[in-house]
């Protein structure tokens, strides 16, 4: 256990208290079984209790080799495969998985991390394609933003040729217009929204925005030491909201 958690990235300090809270045997083995059902297909079938503490983080864990033995059979480097899996030690908080429906796509062999940008295998309207997400460990530049989507057709050409992926979409608070009132028309952000043909809002997205750009609860004070959050906390205070917006763009 200890192995696989440091090839995730888990910070020491955190594996320790992990170690020290292991879940009920009986509800990982019910957990680990319903992750092994799922791999290899884009439905999850497990679900987590708010109050599940260390049980989804043990399961994935648990479930760690078979996900990798799956990337190996299709051919997938084993580089793309930690990149992937990383996100996991970046998400461990007191011991416990911050979100861990989330990280079902990793385990299920859907989603894959690519450069800068992570992409999730979907079925939309009959179709494949290939959902965008931005994980929010760096900037956003253009230029690693064009090579992930350059690498993103060849990659699943060629580890799943049953598929063929010629669009992606990307549905996320990163594209709300709203933000084009608060930053340059040359930041890294509006320069990404640029790349989509908006579809439409799909919901609100405050707890979301605040998650992700200062890790911390709803209803935390917000701190404004950069542009970006000077804008989310400012826009929220008026009483604003954010949207997650929904837009596509050909690979």
């Amino acid at each position: 256990m200890l192995e696989r958690m440091s090839w995730v990235g888990i910070p020491e300090t955190e594996q320790a208290v992990v170690l020290a809270s292991p879940p009920d045997a009986e509800e990982l083995g019910a957990a680990v079984a319903g992750l092994r059902r799922d791999l290899g297909t884009l439905d999850s079938s497990v679900s987590w209790r708010p109050d599940s503490g260390s049980l989804p983080l043990y399961a994935y864990l648990t479930i760690l080799p078979d996900i990798l033995a799956w990337h190996a059979a299709r051919g997938v480097p084993p580089e793309v495969s930690q990149a992937t899996m990383r996100q996991l030690g970046a998400r461990v908080r007191d011991g416990q998985l911050v979100r861990p429906y989330w990280f079902s796509r990793h385990f299920r062999g859907s989603l894959y991390r690519l450069g800068r940008l992570q992409f999730d295998r979907i079925a939309r309207h009959g179709e494949p394609g290939l959902d965008i997400h931005i994980p929010g460990d760096g900037p956003l530049t253009p230029d690693a933003c064009d090579a992930s989507l350059a690498a993103a057709r060849p990659f699943f050409a060629q580890h799943f040729p049953a598929e063929e992926y010629k669009r992606a979409i990307c549905t996320s608070w990163l594209l709300d217009p709203q933000l084009a009132d608060y930053l340059p028309d040359d930041s890294n952000i509006l320069r990404f929204q640029r790349r989509f043909t908006p579809e439409t809002v799909v919901s609100q997205a405050d707890e979301e925005v605040v998650t992700f750009v200062f890790d911390l609860p709803p209803g935390a004070e917000l701190p404004r030491r950069t542009r970006l959050e000077r804008a989310i906390a400012e826009h929220l205070a008026e009483g604003n909201h954010w949207h997650n917006v929904s837009g596509w763009l050909t690979l």
